[in-house]
């Protein structure tokens, strides 16, 4: 696992759903997202914090499979790589 919380540029469905993403030059083809959740601050019945964290199985555009943790920032609609699990 690499934690990696770097910024990448989501292509997404018409429904929302991430449908590829590309992340240091190179381009990943979301095949299933896994979980998606709200992540919610540190207290014990916190409201979410504004981030949605995806895990997706996603395939490179050479044909390495991952699992992958993205993330979303829903108030500036900015998309983060968060964890690659080789």
């Amino acid at each position: 696992m690499s934690l990696l919380n770097e910024q990448i540029d989501v292509r997404s469905t018409d429904r929302g759903t991430p449908a590829r993403f590309t992340w240091r030059g190179r381009t990943f083809w979301v095949r299933r997202v896994i979980g998606d959740w709200p992540v919610r601050s540190g207290s014990p019945g916190a409201s979410e914090t504004g981030i949605h964290l995806l895990r997706v199985s996603a395939e490179s555009d050479s044909g390495e499979a991952s699992i992958i943790d993205i993330s979303k920032d829903t108030g500036s609609n900015r998309w983060t790589m968060r964890r690659r699990w080789n």
